[in-house]
């Protein structure tokens, strides 16, 4: 029997009790409301395998036998429990409320079949205290609440404990129309609902809101263009992009950041706080030159971060900070502020998370590690590096002592991705954030269905992987991105022309073929999932190859132009459509002129 994730030790005896004549889910001593509200909801659940309805109760039930009674035990571990299956009735022992619920979770995996569940033993912890996922809400897409609310179901079927919506102009500031004007941004009311469903699914929303970099859609705008560090734009001759998104570190930068807190930090029950400071590019290139001579660049970063942490602990909030700046002069490291959480990021299977967790383990500094989807700027996903990525960063983090893992999702480039491109590394980071150890790469297709597809036959998993496997037709398929997609999108980019260059006819002939493999198993055998899902891995699937055969003309392969953009514009109308399906309007027009761009180039 598959359990996701996969328990830290199970004890099976091989026989089978049929529960079919129980009733009863019996709770704890002193349940709080969220075990409550999801005792009732798995008794819904389980009601379907029963011929008489599961009930909840908090007492002690005068008639009916037991299915399951909850009973605390202080010697387990936090959000640990001990389920076992006797010929009478189940018993879910933990410390806390939610190791109860993850407890029930299991519960529900060992009811697949209809009353029956295995004689057994189960008891299970997690390697990860904080087990966390951080949605890209910035780069143009901007869920629906309902589509939020489902992610936040899903995320806690996978036992995810924290969730961050990364934000740099996507909340309704008010007064600040301007920054957010056409993005559709969350509103107060929608945080704080947002909130309360999270804490009642045993998911803790930690508010994130870049302060120091990434704050390019405030800073070009004439009223605040005096705190940026760049009055214009400043070329980055190492990424081969033009910067302007960096505040000035100094007292006007604290007190515009103070005057966001005021207005953005209420709204959260969290104590935490995710604060940025990551890519700031042009630090000591402009109005900070002179400062960053005389005391050092990342001298002058370590200030302005320890101020910034100060003033979130005037607004009662612990910080965490992406770790990247601090890592180019790791002397340093001692120096950060007390209570800080550095937040180790890299997206790549290579990343060297072992040797930046030592640097933050060595100077006694809580750090979580932090890799990606690998979904962004790919159409297709990167399965190898998925797994790669996400398994190192896991196995990094438990051997050095990392208080979490922190899954992210970003949607730079337009947010092309359709959701079910994340769902495969959702479900990898949830198996090994819970038991680094676990061999989760062959249950991901198990744990999409169990997660985001209830209902499914398997399959979908299966082909979102396969999916993200085309892109291994290329020796050298690109770094956080596939190669198709940034020699279609960015081509004058160097590292784009270098791909290019080192991609041969072939490659793309042998991925074209994958793709067209692929797109025959989903049209002859489709797996069992919603419409939408089937129409956004069509409309996505037919981008991808429109991006190999662009690669493929550049090539010296043959392009029939007209037929090429008549194909482009028809995914850009889908896209369209299937972006409303899930989300807000605002940020489309501004995805969408990405793909129209590419109607107005030259091909080869």
């Amino acid at each position: 029997m598959l359990i996701f994730p996969e328990p830290r030790r199970v004890s099976d005896s091989g026989s089978w009790v049929s529960y079919a004549d129980r009733r009863w889910l019996v709770l704890p001593a002193e349940a709080g409301f969220e075990l409550k509200e999801a005792a009732m909801c798995a008794a819904e659940l389980l009601s379907e395998r029963f011929f008489s309805p599961v009930e909840v109760t908090a007492g002690t039930p005068g008639a009916g036998a037991r299915l399951l009674t909850m009973v605390r035990d202080s010697t387990l571990p936090p959000e640990g429990y001990r389920l076992e299956t006797t010929p009478e009735q189940a018993l879910l022992s933990a410390s806390g409320d939610a190791g109860f619920y993850y407890g029930l979770l299991t519960f529900r995996q060992l009811l697949s079949e209809p009353c029956r569940v295995p004689l057994m033993r189960i008891d299970d912890a997690p390697d990860f205290a904080r087990r966390g996922y951080m949605l890209d809400v910035s780069r143009c897409k901007v869920p629906a609440m309902q589509e939020l609310k489902r992610t936040v179901d899903s995320l806690s079927a996978l036992r995810y404990n924290e969730l961050q919506l990364y934000m740099e102009h996507s909340f309704a500031f008010a007064g600040d129309e301007r920054v957010w004007f056409d993005s559709s941004p969350l509103t107060p009311a929608e945080i704080m609902e947002l909130d309360r469903y999270c804490r009642s699914r045993f998911i803790e929303l930690v508010p994130n809101l870049n302060s120091f970099g990434h704050l390019g859609r405030w800073l070009c705008l004439g009223e605040y263009r005096g705190l940026a560090e760049s009055p214009e734009p400043w070329y980055f001759e190492a990424w081969d992009a033009w910067y302007q998104a960096t505040l000035a570190p100094g007292k006007e930068a604290l007190d515009f950041i103070d005057r966001l807190y005021a207005e953005f930090l209420p709204n959260f029950t969290s104590g935490m706080l995710n604060i940025g400071c990551d890519e700031t590019v042009e630090l000591g290139q402009g109005r900070s030159r002179k400062l960053c001579a005389e005391r050092g660049l990342h001298r002058v970063y370590l200030d302005f971060l320890s101020e910034l942490v100060k003033l979130a602990g005037r607004h009662g909030r612990r910080v965490q900070f992406w770790g990247d700046i601090i890592l180019h002069e790791p002397e340093l490291i001692p120096e950060l502020p007390q209570g800080v959480t550095a937040l180790d990021w890299g997206y790549e299977a290579n990343h060297p998370f072992r040797d930046e967790c030592a640097k933050f383990r060595a100077a006694g500094i809580p750090f979580y590690v932090c890799p990606g989807t690998s979904a962004w700027n790919s159409i297709t996903g990167r399965t190898a590096n998925m797994f790669g990525n996400i398994g190192s960063a896991a196995r990094c983090g438990r051997e050095s002592g990392a208080a979490g893992l922190l899954l992210t999702d970003w949607g730079d480039g337009g947010h092309h991705q359709y959701w079910p491109l994340s769902w495969p590394g959702i479900a990898a980071a949830a198996g090994w954030s819970w038991n680094a150890a676990s061999s989760v790469e062959e249950a991901v297709p198990y744990a999409v269905d169990f997660a985001f597809n209830p209902g499914g036959d398997g399959r979908l998993g299966e082909l979102l992987l396969d999916y993200g496997r085309i892109c291994e037709a290329f020796a050298h398929p690109g770094v956080n991105q596939t190669c198709f997609w940034g020699i279609l999108n960015a081509p004058d980019r160097r590292c784009n022309r270098e791909l290019l260059e080192l991609a041969t006819a072939d490659e793309a002939a042998a991925a074209l073929a994958a793709l067209a493999s692929w797109r025959g198993r989903m049209t002859e055998h489709p797996p069992k999932a919603p419409r939408l899902v089937l129409d956004e891995l069509a409309n996505s699937s037919e981008l991808a190859r429109l991006a190999l055969e662009s690669l493929a003309a550049r090539k010296g392969g043959a392009f029939d132009a007209a037929a090429w953009n008549d194909g482009l514009r028809r995914v850009i109308g889908r896209h369209r459509d299937l972006w409303l399906a899930r989300n807000r309007a605002g940020g489309l027009r501004e995805s969408m002129n990405v793909l129209e761009g590419f109607l107005k180039k030259d091909i080869r």
